[in-house]
């Protein structure tokens, strides 16, 4: 496993790196986002524009593509991009975390070479395949899918389900049982292109999440990879996805206090416009008391947010702090997507406004990356 050595961006870098990602977003893809819901296209293209502007190098060498700027920023641009479009932010995982940093900590040299730089240019798009259809949040224990030895290969065979953007993706983790009477101690993860044979996507439609967040659900038909596809050693992808897990979970906390910071900014904005006998909302103290609430939540969650990302820096595992994050982040996001709810009343559920978006990404977003 490689270790990540990541140059610390200075406050003003963040500052300026924060500010090229926003003025993107707001410039290029929120005046979008309604065409792009209706054409239900998967926006490739904006991936790639991501890519190009450093949304997904941040814990990346620049040998790789990367800016080396560190954690803090990786959670910078996770928290523009989910307080500009929640589904968008799925990226953040995919492209700039979860799957490439899996690949470096754990793959070849050979493996990082091939696909790190491409995932984190927006151009080679990646999914991650832990989940299946009966697991509940015991992820890896109950896992049905398995791999069998087959001379220099293994045979897959199994099923996943609510797997992100694996209907276009290029390539795809997926965590079997190599061993079926070890346990956790039996599971092993691979690295499997998407074209291979065997490898079937169905995707799942899902109205409230709208289009821009696609999951699918997977099957692996005598799915046949070399050993050489294995991430880490036989019997270690329990090791990979709770690795995974920890940086994933930052940056899953990130995208929650960009969407709680949306839902309060919304929420001000709104209650300055509607009136109601003879004044506008915002004067009323229930909605007062409601927006301070907001307020201090979303600080509260900032500070643990940005804890986690500075000790990851610091080149300190931070397994606890990265959970605490996610866990009261996901916490804050879900009662300021209510409270948005509640204010804007019947408003909210328009498909002009995105509040009913925030609410339904709120919820979701509890359970993402495992139990907290």
């Amino acid at each position: 496993m490689t270790n990540i050595n990541s140059s610390i961006a200075t406050a003003d870098e963040l500052k300026a790196l924060r500010g090229i990602i926003s003025k993107f977003l707001t410039e290029k893809v929120r005046p979008k986002i309604r065409e792009l819901e209706d054409a239900d296209e998967f926006p490739k293209d904006i991936y790639e524009q991501l890519g190009s502007i450093g949304a997904f190098g941040c814990i990346f060498s620049e040998k790789l593509g990367g800016s080396n700027m560190g954690f803090e920023a990786l959670a910078s641009v996770s928290e523009e991009i989910a307080y500009a479009y929640p589904p968008l932010s799925a990226c953040m995982n995919l492209q700039a975390a979860t799957v490439p940093l899996t690949i470096q900590n754990w793959g070849t040299d050979e493996q990082v070479r091939n696909y790190v730089p491409g995932l984190i240019a927006g151009k080679v798009l990646g999914s991650n395949a832990m989940r299946e259809p009966d697991g509940g949040t015991d992820l890896l224990g109950a896992m049905r899918t398995v791999a069998r030895k087959d001379g220099d290969c293994y045979v897959i065979n199994g099923a996943k389900m609510w797997i992100t953007n694996a209907n276009v993706a290029d390539l795809c983790i997926i965590y079997c049982k190599t061993d079926l009477d070890a346990g956790h101690k039996g599971v092993s993860a691979f690295l499997v292109d998407t074209d291979t044979p065997g490898f079937d996507v169905s995707r799942v439609k899902c109205r409230v999440l709208g289009n821009l967040m696609p999951t699918n659900s997977l099957t692996f038909t005598d799915l046949r990879v070399p050993k050489q596809c294995m991430l880490g050693n036989e019997g270690e992808g329990f090791k990979v996805a709770m690795n995974a897990m920890d940086y994933g979970r930052l940056v899953l906390a990130a995208r929650q206090l960009g969407l709680a910071r949306a839902c309060l900014d919304a929420s001000v904005e709104y209650a300055n416009l509607r009136t109601a006998f003879g004044k506008k909302i915002g004067e009323f103290q229930m909605i007062k008391h409601q927006i301070a609430n907001m307020m201090t939540e979303v600080a509260a969650a900032n500070e643990l947010v940005y804890k986690a990302a500075r000790l990851f820096d610091a080149g300190m595992a931070a397994p606890r702090e990265s959970s605490l994050a996610k866990y009261f982040a996901g916490e804050v996001c879900n009662r300021a997507a209510q409270s948005a709810t509640e204010i804007f009343g019947g408003a909210a559920f328009s498909d002009d406004l995105p509040i009913s978006i925030y609410l339904n990404y709120a919820k979701l977003w509890q359970t993402g990356e495992g139990s907290a």
